[in-house]
Order: C-alpha cells, then structure tokens, then sequence
C-alpha cells in the first residue's frame, strides 16, 4: 500500500547521499547559479495526511517557492504499525522563468519518510537538509494531536513562524502551551484577510460610538463545511468591538450557525434599536458579498468582492506578517 511519501514526485537517493544527489541534478545546467535560497520552509504532515492532500501540499510549497525561493523539506511520519525501520529520502528540483526572460529561479524540495524508531536521528538529518543560515519555518499540516507535536520542540522554537490550519487539526490546537506561542499563525484566520478587509473598510466609515451602541447581537451564518474560518472571523470581530469600547463579555450575544447551503458567509449585527443595522451576506462561490448598514446616519449598500486567499497566498501571509 503506497504512502503519502511514495506518491509525492521527486527521485529517491540515500538519506546520506540528498547533497550528492541534488548536485547530480543540477550538472550541467545553465540554471546552476539561480538556486539563491532565501529560506527554509518545513511541512510536516501528520497521520490524517492522505495521498491526495499530501500531493496538493507539495504543490502549495512549490508554488510558494517560486515566489519566495527556498528549500523545502517534507517530513511524512509512518504510524506505529509499519514495518519500516529506516528512513528515505526523495529529492525534486525544478526551474522557472519569471517575469523576465532572465529572471530563470530554480527549487529544491527534499522529502523524508521515517518511521517511530527514527525519529530521534530526524533532527540531524533535517539539519543537514536545511540551507545554513537561513530562517527556518514550519508548517504542521493535519496533525491530530498537539500533544505528538510536543515531541518536535527543537523545530518549535528554532522556527521564525509555526503554522497550522485550525479548521483542519485536533480540537486543541488553539489551547495548546506552544513554546513560543507568539510565533503560531492559524492559517484559517490568515485565509479569511480579503473579508476582514472588505468589513473593515465598510465598517470604518462609521465612528465606533455608532458601531457599539445599542448592540445586542453578533450573528455569523457560514457554509458547514467553514466552521473553522468562521470562528475565526467571530475572534477577528470580538477584537475589533473591544476595540471599539464594547463590553463583549456582558450584553451582546454571539452566535455562529451552520447552515446548508453552497458559499454563503454572513456577518449581522442587531441592535435594540431597530432602526440601526449592519450585515454582510457572501456568496463565495460566486466572489461576490452586499453589504447594507445604517446605524444612524442614513442607509449606506456596497458590492464588492468574497473570496479566501489562495494557499500559497494565505501561507505567504502567516509566515512573514
């Protein structure tokens, strides 16, 4: 039965030969000098990782690296139960033109299966894979327990940004004692920037007095499935009211449902005076959301744009912002 790292592309070396090999397969190319690394990118795929999603990742990365060059190393831990008992490894290299004829940036991406009685050999090994100083940063991707995560603390707090995907990981991601919690970004909430943008645009038109007066309720309506960017947006919301001088813990109720329904995303306010109000109702399969409000300074409707950061572009975000 394939693994998550037999289906990934790349040509398979020894564990002891990545360097060897990467520079057989780069002889005797013009794109030699292009490989300038500007840092390094560790994605780590926990055991809920099938082969499919394992291949999309991989991609991500790519497509990451073209934008940001950078070596990529994948980890794909074998359960308990396999019979390996040594790791292996598989190298990718791949070149691409740029905006310019001459702007030719070349990948490299490394990825290394290695089962339970390996892992105390996996720091060494990922530290000859990386480039040498070079930020590294980590991407821990459908990991099922935060406490298995605990055991990869030398990658923890070596890395300038820890991510992970709260809509897709154990319940207890976000409660979990990171080692450097100020490092963690939830991709989820990074995903949902070019809605936070569009609310906060609208919402900034109003002075916040008008905004937290007389609120009573905050209701979100979200697409099942975006349960976990839904929570997001409530946490970005609350923030936002406090800031504001809402006293979100006492007097406002908030309330998130899940409806079916194909994209939709809403966000309502209600308030005690039923002459004000704000909502906007998304339709994502469609890139499109309304928004109308008016509390207390006339009716005031928009159109505009509804759409989630593509993964290169929402993992871009969470590592450098």
């Amino acid at each position: 039965m394939p693994t998550i790292f037999d289906v990934l592309p790349g040509m398979e070396v020894p564990v002891d030969g990545i360097t060897r090999g990467f520079a057989k397969l780069w002889e005797n190319t013009e794109e030699m000098d292009q490989k300038a690394m500007q840092l390094n990118l560790i994605v780590h795929f926990g055991f809920a990782t099938t082969e499919k999603d394992a291949l999309e990742q991989f991609r991500v990365a790519g497509r990451l690296a073209e934008r940001y060059p950078c070596r990529v190393v994948i980890l794909c831990p074998l359960g308990d139960d396999t019979k390996e008992k040594e790791m292996r490894a598989k190298i990718y290299g791949e070149c691409f033109t740029g905006k310019s004829k001459g702007d030719t940036r070349c990948i490299e991406i490394v990825a290394l299966s290695y089962p339970p009685s390996a892992k105390s050999y996996l720091q060494d090994q990922v530290s000859i894979c990386l480039s040498t100083d070079l930020p590294i940063y980590f991407w821990a991707h459908r990991f099922t327990s935060s406490q298995r995560m605990g055991s990869y603390r030398y990658l923890l707090t070596r890395s300038q940004r820890v991510m992970f995907d709260s809509a897709i990981v154990s319940a207890d991601a976000l409660s979990y004692a990171w080692p450097n919690i100020s490092a963690v970004r939830d991709l989820a909430y990074t995903r949902t920037l070019p809605l936070r943008q569009n609310i906060g645009q609208f919402l900034s038109r109003y002075a916040p007095p008008l905004i937290v007066e007389g609120l009573q309720e905050v209701t979100i309506r979200h697409r099942a499935q975006l349960a976990g960017e839904a929570s997001c947006l409530l946490g970005w919301v609350k923030k936002g009211l406090v800031r504001s001088g809402a006293n979100v813990d006492h007097g406002i109720t908030f309330t998130v449902t899940p409806i079916d329904c194909a994209g939709c995303f809403s966000l309502q306010f209600i308030y005690s005076d039923k002459k004000k109000h704000f909502e906007w109702s998304a339709d994502l399969t469609k890139d499109n959301a309304e928004f109308t409000g008016d509390l207390g300074t006339g009716k005031s409707t928009q159109t505009v744009s509804a759409h989630f950061m593509v993964p290169e572009a929402a993992l871009a975000e969470a590592m450098f912002f």
